[in-house]
């Protein structure tokens, strides 16, 4: 690690609340060799403690009168927003100009929304971390950015020996990782794949074929905010090919399943003309929460206990009927390189003939509304083969690599 000694860390929190928090976390940061700026964030009565960078030079930024924003309706929000915007272009020149190394924010509902706000506005790889009381669930707030969050544990009101600690272990993370060496990238081709528990063997043969081949592989968690994420990160173009092989949140968002819903599933490897194979990994069933909270219709359908939180729900032939029209829908809103590898033995771990979700009929309802509206440039290749049979590993794996070579020849 380096020396964190004139490494800067900026501070964000409403200091017309957490004043003496502040001061807490600044004195501890301090002791850690680091400096600090503090950024005001507030828009409610006066500052509680002394800040680097005011309110008023925050809502500046965005030419913005907070006062009148918020005798307006709505106008809280539009304060907060105006002061997310502002906080984040003034962090944002600090980090391009060299004077900041890394972003510690506090807060409740305000200071959270707001920290995670510029947070996400932030580079993946540059020191983010959260300490919040956690009022709502920050999971889709915080995008594809590793954001380290601290729950408070008690109030941020006032200190306390369980605040003081909580603080004092954030300090010590961020001074840390300040201190850390940069960190060097390989230069291997990196292939994005989804993943679940459902299809963890197929996912894991892919990875040990493609490894094989020079590349590595980056894998998402198909549930919770894991799909927004892997959608988010294939914008960017990282990767040279994708293997969307568990698009399972395509269920839950049109079935309120238990996962955040994110409909731009589907959507950003073949806008962005990144070879894909796309599989029906999870689309047999939805996500729902504990066994004992399962509706009565729910109940009437073939289920089965995943886990103590989630329970997996067959999917009926109409709703698969729906599936394979937004699959079709979304895929053939692309044009780049995209084969769809279908695995003819069964979409999920409890897929197969003997599972407990076996619906062989109804996973053939899917293939044939998909066939029947995905355009005519997207090729459909039937595998007879379970979605985690070794068989179908290879499957995709050749196709996807074929769909690699045929882009870099036409480049």
């Amino acid at each position: 690690m380096r020396p964190t000694r004139s490494k800067c860390v900026i501070i964000i929190a409403t200091m017309d609340t957490k004043g003496v928090e502040v001061s807490y976390l600044r004195t501890q940061l301090h002791s850690l060799g680091l400096i600090t700026t503090i950024i005001d964030v507030g828009i409610g009565s006066a500052p509680l403690g002394d800040a680097d960078i005011s309110r008023d030079h925050v809502a500046s930024k965005t030419a913005s009168d907070i006062s009148s924003m918020l005798s307006q309706e709505n106008g809280k929000l539009k304060a907060m927003e105006a002061m997310a915007k502002g906080a984040l272009l003034l962090t944002e020149e600090k980090v391009t100009r060299g004077e900041a190394q890394g972003v510690i924010a506090l807060g409740g509902g305000v200071g959270t929304w707001i920290g995670m706000q510029v947070m996400c506005g932030l580079a993946f790889g540059f020191p983010k971390i959260m300490v919040s009381t956690l009022p709502f669930d920050v999971r889709p707030y915080m995008g594809s950015k590793d954001i380290v969050i601290f729950p408070s544990v008690a109030d941020i009101l006032g200190l306390n020996p369980i605040l003081r600690k909580v603080l004092q272990n954030a300090a010590g993370a961020m001074a840390g990782m300040v201190g850390l060496e940069n960190h060097c990238m390989s230069h291997k081709k990196v292939i994005a794949i989804s993943a679940l528990g459902v299809t963890t063997a197929l996912v894991t043969s892919c990875k040990e074929i493609l490894e094989a081949q020079g590349y590595e592989i980056a894998a998402f968690h198909g549930v919770g905010i894991g799909g927004k994420i892997f959608e988010e990160w294939v914008q960017t173009g990282f990767f040279t090919g994708v293997l969307d092989l568990t698009p399972h949140d395509i269920n839950n968002f049109l079935f309120n399943g238990i996962s955040p819903p994110y409909s731009d599933r589907l959507e950003s490897a073949a806008r962005n003309n990144i070879p894909q194979v796309v599989a029906p990994g999870g689309l047999d069933f939805i996500s729902r929460g504990p066994i004992a909270a399962l509706s009565k219709e729910d109940r009437k359908k073939k289920h089965y206990q995943h886990s103590p939180m989630f329970t997996h729900v067959r999917v009926t032939s109409d709703e698969m009927k729906k599936v394979a029209e937004v699959v079709a829908e979304k895929l053939n809103q692309g044009q780049g390189l995209t084969t769809v590898a279908i695995p003819l033995q069964g979409f999920s771990h409890q897929g197969h003939a003997h599972g407990q979700l076996a619906d062989h009929a109804t996973d053939m309802t899917f293939v044939r509304v998909l066939k029947k509206r995905l355009k005519e440039d997207i090729s459909v290749i039937e595998v007879d083969a379970h979605i985690n049979d070794a068989l179908f590993a290879e499957a995709v794996c050749s196709l996807l690599l074929e769909l690699i070579e045929t882009q870099q020849k036409s480049a």
